[in-house]
């Protein structure tokens, strides 16, 4: 082995047999409890003899236990001048070169088994495909620091010979705002320049973070505000709530708590019988289920500011040269490496309830793939961030990227009539089915739910908004929860022109803006609405400017 070639660490193959054995965890269970039992009488139920149940999984495991000590045995990670060379496998080998230009993020994850053995999990993609390009698991962590040095200085001559364009807005770009488009030199208030430690030299094994700019550190009370704020616990705790009261369970403990007044399946049922006129309201057993309902919100509450806290712990965002390094975690600690030239997208959200506290979040769409949690977690380069620093690190993101509060074009004057239709259409279908199936009683209930409907749609629409230029376009939406998508030209893959039969009625339509990076979820550039030929010319401007400008990819 020469002195540019790595192999795993040899606790690679303890964590291959803890992933096998997560794998026959379940049916090994559902066998062992179901399956038929021997041995001779008198000897208890756990008692029996070898059944054909232990000898597959013997057939099972033992190969697999094979295959770990091979892999490790045939990994070998060679460094070449300008490419990172993966061989692997025995019979059937696999050599995969990768050009360290080519690497989009490496990014390490460490449980607290990968910090105890001081070894990592780590990632390489290259934004080839929805996995990612390399896996190495596991890698020595001072073996881990190595290779990012060794990758991300291969990566340097690409850099320098990429056009400046992709540096900067193109020198014949017209800027959205020029007065508000001074960008601050420095980070903002509360960012600071501090040399990070390595992986294998912190006390906790944290992941390593080269020297650069703090952009963004969340505190621990910043963290509760967050968990606050998202609110992810009420997943878990509805899922849990609602396994509970299918096996019949949450009635025991309603009426442990008050004192059997409260029949958690008769309760809906009786308000389901006064709704449709066939009994009376249970105003006392109501009032105390709302207070249950109350006293859950606050756990779940609770439960997702815990969360938050475990999960993000130690959050810092540091930029490095062309890079923002991201890294968190209590339990299981991620380090990941975001190329600022793979950005594609830009969205800056803020919550009904995170506006008023004077708070947002920043996330960024990149090109490549998705592998798992930790790289949408990494994504939000700012799951929280003050609103007065907002603008400051979307300088460093995105330069140029700083929009103006006034100026957003709105959509068509017609806009909410063309939207209102489809709900209404909608509406007059579900009530005369409730109408003929259940009784009217039920339709006067549900005229509410219409009125309010009918409010969301119109502050809807009125909150839609979109800017372009040369360089850049925007799409804001959103009432309660508003979002804000800034995508820049040279990362346009493709506008599309959208006309749905109420658009072409209404003499609108629709375009949208799609990028390398786009998810399925993400909030895009889809700009609804628009009087049918101002969507045509915004379409083949964008079109043609992106046409003529060369993909930054």
């Amino acid at each position: 082995m020469t002195m540019s070639e790595q192999r795993l660490h040899p606790a690679s193959i303890l964590f291959d047999i803890a992933r096998y054995a997560r794998i026959f965890a379940w049916p090994a269970l559902i066998a062992f409890i179901g399956g038929p039992r021997g041995g001779p009488p008198g000897m208890g139920r756990w008692n029996y003899d070898t059944t054909p149940f232990e000898t597959w999984l013997w057939v099972l495991v033992l190969p697999s236990l094979g295959l770990s000590i091979v892999r490790y045995l045939t990994f070998r990670v060679r460094y070449e001048p300008n490419e990172l060379v993966i061989r692997s496998g025995l019979l059937f080998r696999n050599v995969r070169h990768i050009p360290y230009a080519r690497v989009q993020n490496l990014d390490a994850v460490q449980n607290v088994f990968h910090r105890a053995l001081g070894v990592a999990d780590v990632r390489i993609e290259t934004g080839s495909g929805s996995k990612a390009e390399a896996r190495l698991s596991v890698l020595p962590a001072s073996d881990l620091d190595a290779m990012r040095a060794r990758v991300f200085a291969g990566r340097a001559p690409a850099a320098r010979a990429r056009p400046m364009a992709d540096r900067s807005l193109p020198s014949e770009a017209q800027p959205l705002l020029p007065e508000q488009l001074s960008l601050p030199e420095a980070p903002s208030s509360g960012s600071e320049v501090s040399p990070e430690g390595s992986l294998g030299a912190g006390r906790a094994g944290r992941p390593p973070q080269s020297a650069g700019r703090v952009l963004l550190r969340l505190s621990f009370p910043d963290l509760l505000l967050l968990g606050f704020l998202e609110n992810k616990g009420m997943v878990l705790m509805s899922a849990a709530y609602g396994a509970l009261w299918e096996a019949g369970l949450m009635n025991g403990l309603w009426s442990r708590f008050f004192e059997g007044t409260i029949d958690a399946r008769g309760l809906f049922r009786q308000v389901g019988a006064f709704i449709l006129g066939r009994g009376p309201l249970p105003g006392g057993r109501l009032a105390l289920a709302l207070v249950g309902l109350a006293a859950f919100l606050v756990v779940v509450r609770l439960v997702s500011m815990a969360w938050a806290a475990l999960r993000l712990h130690g959050f810092r965002l540091t930029r490095s040269g062309d890079d923002l390094r991201v890294t968190y975690g209590f339990f299981t600690r991620v380090a990941a490496t975001i190329p600022l030239r793979r950005v594609q997208a830009v969205t800056v959200q803020r919550g009904w309830l995170a506006r008023r506290l004077g708070r947002a979040s920043i996330r960024v769409e990149t090109a490549g793939g998705r592998a798992g949690a930790a790289t949408r977690d990494r994504e939000w380069v700012a799951p929280l961030i003050r609103e007065h620093d907002v603008g400051a690190l979307l300088a460093e993101v995105l330069p140029g990227a700083i929009l103006p509060e006034d100026g957003w074009e709105p959509v068509h004057p017609r806009a909410f009539r063309r939207a209102v239709k489809p709900v209404l259409l909608l509406a007059l279908i579900a009530s005369t089915v409730l109408a003929l199936t259940v009784g009217w009683r039920l339709v006067v209930v549900a005229l509410p739910l219409l009125a309010w409907l009918m409010i969301a749609t119109r502050q809807h629409v009125r909150h839609l908004a979109w800017l372009a230029s040369e360089s850049l376009v925007a799409f804001r939406s959103g009432w309660l929860s508003q979002a804000v998508t800034i995508v820049r030209v040279n990362r346009v893959q493709s506008v599309t022109l959208r006309e749905s039969p109420f658009d072409r009625r209404a003499g609108m339509a629709g375009v949208r803006v799609d990028t390398a990076g786009a998810g399925e979820r993400s909030h895009r550039v889809d700009i609804p609405y628009l009087e049918g030929a101002l969507a045509r010319g915004l379409q083949q401007r964008l079109a043609g400017a992106a046409a003529r400008t060369d993909f930054q990819w």
